[in-house]
């Protein structure tokens, strides 16, 4: 970018003042009617305080300048009668957006001056029209960002004033360094305010930064496919170097099994097993073994083994009837350190009691059995400072954080402040820790995180209606996602935060946290969610208790917004 001698405002001011007091040598002031409520001198136009924009002028203005107006915006085509304009000043003024053609005509227009006002939004055409324009200033506004491609309607221009601004140095602003180191090199740009935002251009100028500063690759889900039947749970897994993914379908009492066809590049169903009122279908991979645990509210709960010759219509054959449990409700499978493998089942009758149970190489039988009475909803294995634990959610208490310890689930402490949380889903990232997710059916859902002797709040979301709060690695960042019973699910992102504390907001916000706003889906019921990546390309399957079984993929793409 090449720099020319800056025309400050108040040299151009008093050019202003100069005009407003002189008329041309060798002329008589022209006769004609000074449009109220403006004054006039000689060949300019000066409105103090106006609430609307004349829409005449006299013929042989040069010069118009509105100070201190309360007009709204600029109609289109407001200046276009005046075809002799050189000069237009707009100052101290209360509107706050420029609109699409708001110049149009002005095409001997050289100097536009939008100064110390309450500009917000710039139209992307808003400057259509000004060949001749010059000189532009926008200094000291309120402008965050300028559409995509603003001064393309500019060929003339040789200044831009944007200083005072707070711009943010987002990807919306990624094309004005393309412009300036393009199109504009030989613009004179006087740049906003240093930068505020992002965390890593803090204090930066904008004039400096390069197109390489900006990351602004963008994602979305979308929808792929549709499976017609209501499903409670969705689990994927991989099993002798295929992806699977097996759905509970709890009214048609079956667990059906997907697999990726890497002809059509579909899933296809490939299997299935049938029972009744079945809530869980949890695979277990155990070295070149698997087993799906199905846990059902009538009749008893099984486990099944896969089994590639079977010479029936279903590879999957019982292998083993586990004792009654009263009312499952989750079915979790962990691994401990020393490489042994337990599976629970969360029991939420009211008098019952969850069960843990370990394979001992023939099968599984019964470990542990944790505390009656509890009404247990959800269990989630974790590891925490390099060692197994458990967190049981239940009807009757705040979540409990067991310590698995000499083979057995010892309490270890709760969830401080987590009253009616009906599940807990947990995620660990290598930088920041453990985190977990908490979904309350009644209340508000928490994001919470591990500091090392107990799991403390982050985060609060409105959440009422909710059963599932699941964390998910989609592309290279985690997100949460929030399935509303009467309501559409909702994705958010997490964001890296320098500390992990809760930041408060102003007094009309909620504190913020590091969970934003992603992506609206829309499925309705939403009760679990699962990721399977086939092929380079990642989907997110999302079981629906009260509709259909929604596929979205997850895509990237650049975003010069």
């Amino acid at each position: 970018m090449s720099l020319s001698v800056h025309v400050s405002f108040g040299t151009i001011f008093l050019l202003g003042l100069f005009l407003f007091g002189q008329t041309r040598p060798g002329r008589r002031p022209p006769k004609w009617r000074c449009p109220l409520p403006c004054n006039c001198t000689g060949d300019s136009v000066l409105c103090d305080g106006s609430s609307f924009i004349p829409n005449t002028y006299p013929s042989n203005v040069i010069s118009v300048s509105f100070r201190r107006c309360s007009f709204k915006y600029i109609p289109p085509g407001s200046f276009a009668p005046s075809q002799t304009l050189q000069i237009l000043l707009f100052t101290s003024s209360s509107f706050d957006t420029i609109s699409d053609d708001a110049f149009l005509g002005l095409k001997h227009l050289e100097y536009l001056f939008i100064e110390n006002n309450k500009i917000k939004a710039v139209s992307g055409n808003a400057f259509r029209g000004l060949k001749s324009l010059v000189h532009l200033s926008l200094a000291n506004n309120r402008l965050e960002s300028l559409p995509r491609g603003l001064f393309l309607h500019l060929p003339a221009v040789k200044q831009i004033d944007l200083r005072g601004n707070p711009m943010l140095c987002n990807c919306q602003m990624k094309w004005l360094i393309e412009w300036m180191n393009g199109i504009g090199k030989n613009v004179a740009v006087w740049p906003p305010l240093p930068c505020a935002e992002p965390s890593k251009l803090i204090g930066r100028n904008l004039s400096d930064l390069t197109v390489n500063d900006f990351y602004c690759v963008s994602s979305n889900l979308i929808q792929r496919w549709t499976f017609k039947l209501p499903s409670l749970s969705v689990k994927s897994f991989q099993y002798l170097s295929d992806q699977y993914v097996v759905i509970t379908h709890p009214f048609e009492g079956r667990c059906t099994f997907m697999e990726w066809d890497h002809v059509a590049y579909v899933f296809r169903q490939y299997d299935s097993i049938k029972g009744a009122s079945i809530v869980s279908c949890l695979p277990l991979v155990i070295g070149d073994q698997l087993f799906v645990v199905v846990a059902q509210l009538f009749g008893g709960s099984y486990i099944y083994r896969f089994d590639s010759n079977p010479g029936t219509l279903s590879s999957f054959r019982l292998f083993q009837k586990l004792p009654d449990t009263r009312k499952p409700n989750d079915v979790e499978y962990f691994r401990s350190t020393d490489n042994e493998h337990y599976f629970v089942i969360a029991d939420s009758a009211k008098s019952g009691a969850s069960t843990l149970y370990k394979w001992d190489g023939r099968g599984f039988y019964t470990h542990q059995k944790l505390p009656h009475w509890h009404r247990d909803t959800d269990a989630e294995p974790l590891l925490l400072s390099g060692s197994t634990h458990l967190i049981m959610s239940s009807g009757s208490q705040r979540p409990v954080v067991y310590r698995f310890e000499d083979k057995r689930l010892r309490r270890l402490t709760d969830i401080p402040e987590a009253w009616d949380v009906y599940a807990v889903k947990h995620f660990t990232d290598p930088e920041d820790g453990v985190f977990a997710c908490l979904v309350s059916y009644i209340g508000e859902s928490s994001l919470v995180r591990w500091d090392g002797s107990m799991f403390r709040q982050l985060q609060q979301l409105p959440s009422r209606g909710s059963h599932v709060f699941q964390p998910l690695m989609i592309g290279d960042s985690w997100h949460a996602l929030l399935g509303h019973d009467f309501g559409y699910a909702f994705v958010y992102q997490l964001e890296k935060w320098k500390h992990w504390e809760i930041e408060e907001g102003s007094d009309r916000e909620r504190p913020r946290g590091p969970l934003v706003p992603f992506q609206e889906l829309r499925v309705l019921a939403a009760r679990a969610f699962s990721t399977v990546q086939v092929r380079g390309r990642q989907f997110v399957f999302v079981a629906s208790v009260g509709g259909d079984t929604v596929v979205y993929e997850y895509v990237k793409y650049e975003n010069n917004i």
